[in-house]
C-alpha cells in the first residue's frame, strides 16, 4: 500500500516538476541577471519585464491574492482558489518561493497575448496533489500569463513569497 503510494507520488511529482520548469521558463539572459547580484542588474530584469503591470497578481486578481506581507525587498501572497472557479489571468515578475497548504484538483492554463487579448497557450489537468508535496516549498522563477481553476469542492490555498531583489536558493 504504502509503495503504491510512493510509486503514484513520484509520478505525479515528476509531471508537475517537468511542467513547471516547462511553463515558468527563464531565458539564459534574464536568470543571469537575476543571480548577477546587483541592484542595478534586478532592476534592468525588471525593465525587460514587458508584461503590462495591470496582469500583476495583486491587481488582475485581487479575489484570490492577498497580501500577507510587504516591503521594499519582499512580498508575501495568500492565494486563495474558490471552489469550481477560475482565477483571472495574471502574472508574477519576480522570482519565489511557493507552496501550497491546501490542495484541490485543478487546471493550469498559460496564456499568451495575441491580438491585444490573451488566449490559452496551454494547460495542464492536476487531479491530485500527492500529501508529500503539502506544506514543501519550490522555488520559481518569474511567471508569464496564466490561471488556475479549481475543479474540487473545497477551496485550495497556497503562499508565495516573491523577491523583489537579487534572491540565491
Amino acid at each position: 500500500m504504502k509503495i503504491t503510494y510512493l510509486i503514484t507520488g513520484l509520478l505525479i511529482g515528476g509531471i508537475l516538476s517537468f511542467f513547471l520548469a516547462k511553463s515558468f521558463y527563464q531565458t539564459d539572459a534574464q536568470t543571469d541577471l537575476v543571480n548577477s547580484g546587483t541592484e542595478s542588474d534586478t532592476a534592468f530584469v525588471e525593465s525587460k519585464w514587458n508584461v503590462p503591470n495591470d496582469v500583476d497578481a495583486v491587481k488582475a486578481a485581487p479575489e484570490s491574492h492577498k497580501i500577507v506581507y510587504e516591503d521594499s525587498s519582499v512580498r508575501i501572497l495568500r492565494v486563495i482558489l474558490e471552489p469550481n472557479k477560475t482565477e483571472p489571468v495574471h502574472t508574477h515578475r519576480w522570482k519565489s518561493i511557493m507552496w501550497f497548504s491546501q490542495a484541490t484538483p485543478m487546471t493550469y492554463y498559460k496564456y499568451v497575448l495575441k491580438d491585444n487579448g490573451y488566449m490559452i497557450q496551454d494547460s495542464i489537468a492536476i487531479a491530485q496533489m500527492p500529501p508529500e508535496v503539502l506544506n514543501h516549498g519550490e522555488i520559481m522563477g518569474a511567471e508569464g500569463p496564466h490561471a488556475i481553476k479549481n475543479l474540487g469542492s473545497r477551496e485550495g490555498v497556497a503562499y508565495r513569497v516573491e523577491f523583489k531583489k537579487e534572491f540565491k536558493p
